[in-house]
């Protein structure tokens, strides 16, 4: 009898084992297809829209599961894109700098409640930018309608207002979008400390994470191959039977709001090693992607230098950069479901026109394919 118990239990331990084996097979078969199926339509994509060199990595749970690169860096088809291919990464520079300013000011440098307003060329930049027609300077409609309040030149703006995009009207009152304003913080902290900026963002993120192939802008010393491996950028152009023409290289110095050039493989290293607690730690991180509330008590559409929002029931952090007639890309992260999304291109193609008092990275068709395979219930 007792022969007869223990061959059954030896069975159904065999059986259990079995099952479970097959059950992680067809997760892992899930994720395969899943790969498979995005890298698809990220090869159609970059055909439809004309983007010669375009790279994708994804991360899941602090682990890269694919990194590609796609089509060719030259208007000749001889230097083929990697994943290891550098572009420009415009906008999505404002999250390293929204890292280090919550650093520097938990060190004791800064105080983000300084006035940004105390920059020595400040008068200046605002009359400019407060007459000039410029929608940063609000007081006219959008295309959508929306009329910001204006800036007011005489108001005190703080640090904070500055990071989290409320620099309109009565400052902290409302959110839209400001990347002429946000790329002056490193002139503020350069007269603040003496020292350039990127020094700043290497002594606070690139180096302190250990992370490599990242040139905070291209007089970087030890920016390694994302300038040896940059991709030139690309225009639109209808009078070429490609619709391709080569553009000018834009603006590559380092500021608060663009300058960074890496790859799509070096962000998706920076996005683990913001997740695994090498830049900020998990107080700071969390404060980073808090946003604060508007009057009507919802969450406001952008944090400390990231974008934010609700979809699905889950918070999406994230970042577009988009250089006119050059550049595009993404970096959007599920921190719940421990998921990031890195897409850079060297056309402005992976650019979906994101309104700029809102968060909707959802009518990205990119960020929504991700989204529906990676992130649906």
């Amino acid at each position: 009898m007792h022969f007869f118990v223990s061959l059954s239990l030896v069975l159904l331990t065999a059986l259990i084992g079995t099952s479970v084996a097959h059950a992680q097979e067809v997760v892992e078969l899930s994720l395969t297809e899943k790969l498979a199926e995005f890298d698809r339509f990220a090869r159609e994509y970059r055909l439809e829209h004309d983007v010669p060199s375009m790279s994708y990595a994804i991360v899941r749970d602090g682990k890269i599961v694919a990194a590609e690169g796609i089509g060719w860096q030259d208007h000749d088809a001889e230097e083929k894109t990697t994943a290891d291919t550098s572009y420009l990464v415009a906008s999505i520079t404002k999250t390293f700098t929204a890292g280090t300013l919550l650093a520097m000011e938990a060190d004791g440098i800064i105080d983000l409640d300084d006035p940004f307003t105390g920059l020595s060329d400040w008068d200046e930049r605002c009359e400019w930018l407060s007459t000039s027609g410029n929608i940063f300077g609000g007081g006219k409609p959008l295309e959508d309608g929306y009329i910001p309040p204006p800036i007011d030149c005489a108001a005190a703006i703080s640090l904070r207002n500055v990071l989290q995009m409320r620099v309109l009207g009565e400052p902290g009152s409302n959110f839209m979008y400001n990347p002429i304003v946000y790329g002056r913080l490193s002139n503020w902290v350069e007269e603040k400390t003496g020292e350039p900026f990127d020094v700043w963002i290497r002594r606070y993120v690139i180096d302190k994470a250990g992370l490599k192939n990242i040139a905070a802008g291209w007089r970087d010393a030890r920016g390694g191959d994302a300038l040896r491996l940059l991709a030139p950028p690309f225009r639109h152009a209808p009078e070429q039977d490609d619709n391709l023409a080569p553009s000018a290289l834009p603006n590559p110095e380092m500021n608060g709001s663009s300058g960074i050039i890496a790859s799509a493989l070096a962000l998706a290293e920076y996005s683990i090693a913001l997740d695994d607690g090498r830049i900020l730690t998990p107080a700071l991180r969390s404060k980073m992607w808090t946003p604060p509330r508007d009057d009507d008590g919802s969450e406001a559409d952008y944090a400390y230098g990231w974008w934010n929002q609700r979809w699905n029931n889950r918070q999406l952090v994230w970042h577009g950069g988009w250089w006119p007639d050059a550049y595009a890309g993404m970096l959007l992260k599920i921190p719940e479901d421990g998921l990031t999304l890195v897409a850079l291109g060297n056309t402005d193609g992976l650019h979906w026109g994101n309104r700029v008092q809102v968060a909707e990275i959802e009518k990205s068709p990119f960020a929504a394919k991700f989204l529906e395979l990676f992130a649906a219930d």
